[in-house]
């Protein structure tokens, strides 16, 4: 028998009776708003990748990019690439604004310690497209920032301290110098199997990989997402913090599941993502002149497990993250918590 047919038959019959179409056919949304932040502080340490906080915006569904009033005066001119304005595409235009910290293990010692990794910070805005359909999505953005004292993480972080009542890390002093950042990123995201109706207890894989070029970052990435679940939400998984994520830009629409007529969806997760750096300004430094600088790892992995929760357009998420060692001399992996919250509307 179907494993579907299996776990709908192990659940009270009210909560997971599939509706007809006529009851959840599913309307398209005027955009979707993602708020993401990540901390170590969940992790129980103060080092190393110390926290993250992105908002980003996605348009409602195009027809063409060049139909919102945002696309102006250049993104139209993806409407005439062939692959990206073929039809059976759903289109979004990507807006975010995001800040990266990073210090040392040792943030009481004022001097340079040259055996740990830079403090440095990241300020940046991202602007992309995304085009999809049911089973896959595609992205394709650019972040533009500043790496340094204009990222303004000295200032963030002292503020974080001074809320939690902690002391303020001393060796900002020694952060990397002001650099223009640039990173062009795309990302392939695949689901399997095709559901046609997203209601009663179920699961999902969602395999992923990409590629990223600029001086911040060059790496190029692959992984996957398993979930499962009560009413999985209509969109392509929960991820950490990356140049490539934005909001989680849902299926609706004509290309969108039959939905439960019970509102409230559950799921856990499991996600691994693995890199091979071909660049980290984080680790290597400043691109242009002397900075301090670390010897970077080539394979870096990430392994996250979490906890989901989807009410009608809104989904909000939790999970741990383990991430290997970054440089060479760093005191064992890192772990760090990310929250995310999406929204539809």
């Amino acid at each position: 028998m179907h494993i579907r047919t299996l776990f709908s038959a192990a659940i009270c019959g009210l909560i997971l009776v599939r509706p007809s179409p006529a009851a959840t056919e599913p309307a398209s949304s005027g955009g979707a708003i993602g708020i993401y932040l990540e901390n170590d502080l969940f992790g129980g340490t103060d080092r190393y990748y110390t926290s993250g906080a992105k908002i980003s915006w996605s348009s409602a569904d195009l027809q063409n990019l060049a139909d919102s009033p945002y696309s102006s005066p250049f993104l139209g001119l993806f409407d005439l690439l062939p692959y990206i304005n073929e039809k059976a595409y759903q289109k979004n235009l990507l807006f975010s604004i995001g800040q990266n910290i990073y210090t040392p293990e040792d943030t009481d010692t004022a001097t340079l310690i040259t055996n740990d990794r830079p403090y440095a910070g990241y300020l940046y805005l991202g602007l992309g497209v995304a085009w999809k359909t049911a089973e896959v999505r595609n992205t394709l953005a650019l972040n533009v920032g500043v790496v340094g004292s204009g990222s303004l993480a000295r200032q963030t972080q002292r503020l974080v301290h001074d809320a939690q009542g902690g002391d303020h890390p001393r060796g900002w002093g020694n952060q990397l110098h002001n650099e223009l950042g640039l990173t062009a990123v795309y990302l392939r995201n695949w689901r399997w199997p095709k559901h046609a109706s997203r209601s009663g207890l179920d699961w999902e894989l969602l395999p992923h990989a990409g590629v990223a070029v600029g001086n911040v970052q060059t790496y190029a990435n692959m992984g996957g997402e398993l979930r499962i679940g009560l009413n999985l939400p209509d969109d392509f998984g929960t991820s950490a913090i990356s140049p490539a994520e934005s909001t989680s830009t849902p299926v609706d629409g004509a290309l969108a599941s039959s939905r439960s007529l019970i509102d409230f969806g559950l799921y856990l997760f499991s996600r691994v993502d693995g890199r091979l750096v071909g660049h980290n300004i984080f680790l290597d430094g400043n691109t242009f002149g002397e900075s301090h600088s670390v010897d970077r790892k080539l394979a870096v992995a990430d392994l996250s497990v979490g906890l989901g929760v989807n009410y009608k357009n809104t989904k909000l998420a939790y999970a741990l993250v383990y991430r290997t060692e970054e440089f060479k001399g760093q005191k064992g992996p890192q772990v760090f918590g990310t929250v995310s919250l999406n929204f539809a509307f």
